[in-house]
């Protein structure tokens, strides 16, 4: 038994070896790309059509992150049977649970005119940051504005953009449903939005929370499933409280 643990030593650290390397490449792509020409997308997008034109460029972006992505990873399937319908979606909140740092990317590249609230570590790398206050991202110091960022987002609804919100607040680190945050579910109230529902499942196997490499070995698959949409009518008979629990309960549900 004790001759076979070099070769098993071996293969674990050729494994690890080839999980760095494609990390090492699919982040050199993501900074790469914008930094060779995809600038000049962004630079022009921005220019003629203004906020919704970055936001344009950054979705493209994404989509093309993500399908390098599949073609590093030869064993990952993207399993979202309703993208067509994803593709549709206007003036709404969109709530889901949060696995991976890739959940808000998936997001990006399948809701238009998408903007989420991000970390605010992101707002501080140069050109980046820059780039997703142009396109109307929303940092998590919000209340500091006062009300002036929810006339932005009633705005934006308003005109067609939808806003994506995780209500666990942060990535789940054993995959179970974390108590959710009340602040979506009174802001699509307050606004008078519909609240899209998702389930995401798998991106957490791709690149898990705590760890620096992509997942590359084996078969893996990502999905996204559209539980419900709740109307403004259906919102207004619920407290925000009701609301919280109801869409909990239909996360939480296997």
């Amino acid at each position: 038994m004790r001759a076979h643990f070099p070769f098993l030593r071996a293969v674990v650290t050729l494994a690890r070896f080839r999980s760095v390397a494609i990390t090492v490449l699919l982040w050199a792509y993501f900074t790469g790309a914008f930094l060779v020409g995809y600038w000049v997308v962004f630079l022009v997008a921005g220019v003629v059509r203004g906020r919704r034109g970055l936001g344009w460029a950054l979705r493209s972006y994404t989509r093309g992150f993500l399908a390098v992505v599949r073609l590093a990873i030869p064993g990952l399937r993207m399993d979202i049977p309703e993208r067509r319908e994803l593709r549709r979606t206007r003036g709404t909140v969109v709530v889901c649970n949060h696995l991976s740092f890739l959940d808000p990317l998936l997001m990006l590249a399948l809701l238009p005119r998408l903007i989420t609230i991000v970390r605010p570590d992101f707002f501080r790398v140069p050109i980046f940051g820059w780039l997703l206050r142009g396109a109307g991202f929303l940092g998590p110091d919000l209340f500091s504005e006062g009300y002036a960022w929810v006339d932005r987002v009633a705005r934006h609804l308003r005109q067609g953009g939808n806003l994506l919100i995780f209500p666990e607040g942060t990535r789940s680190r054993d995959g179970r449903l974390a108590p959710f945050k009340k602040g979506a579910f009174y802001l699509a109230k307050h606004l008078s939005a519909p609240i899209l529902v998702l389930r995401l499942a798998g991106t957490e196997r791709v690149f898990a929370p705590g760890r620096l490499t992509f997942e590359v070995a084996g078969e893996r698959t990502i999905s996204v499933r559209r539980l419900a949409l709740i109307g403004v009518a259906d919102a207004d008979l619920c407290t925000t409280h009701e609301l919280t629990t109801r869409v909990w309960s239909l996360l939480g549900a296997k």
